[in-house]
């Protein structure tokens, strides 16, 4: 295996996660009255929300480290020189994944991580998207390529 960076991505994906779970309970209180759910608190370091854009963009920098690994290793550089720029379905399929869920959930990955490297404030998308539930996916997907590869 080359030299590589990815379990260090990998790291500091998940420890950013931690940190991001960590910082969302200790902004959340029962409501006063009892009832369900919660309140809450206003973050001015804005703490849950950073740590889950490094979730996401670290996730990204692992997923792309392991996948071109995974496709040199099985299908040499020959191949993953023409799918380098193809999307992760494209390549999860080249090295046998067929889960529709996993698939899906890597196509929804791509279009926030490159929303979110990519910034463009004046072409809203129109869509809401809550930073700490596109963590959640991305953290998701990792635990699922990880068992799935060994990686």
């Amino acid at each position: 295996m080359p030299v590589s960076n990815a379990l260090i991505y990998k790291q500091i994906s998940e420890e950013a996660y931690v940190k991001m779970v960590e910082a969302s309970k200790a902004g959340r209180r029962p409501k006063d009255d009892g009832s369900e759910g919660f309140i809450l608190a206003f973050d001015p370091s804005h703490a849950s929300f950073k740590q889950s854009m490094i979730v996401v963009v670290f996730t990204g920098m692992w997923l792309e480290a392991v996948l071109h690994q995974l496709i040199v290793s099985k299908h040499g550089e020959k191949t993953f020189k023409q799918y380098d720029f193809k999307p992760y379905r494209e390549k999860l399929t080249l090295l046998g994944v067929s889960d529709a869920v996993l698939l899906n959930d890597v196509d929804d990955f791509k279009a926030t991580r490159k929303e979110l490297v990519h910034e463009k404030a004046y072409f809203d998308s129109g869509e809401i998207k809550t930073a700490q539930t596109e963590a959640e996916l991305a953290h998701r997907i990792m635990e699922r390529i990880s068992g799935e590869f060994g990686c």
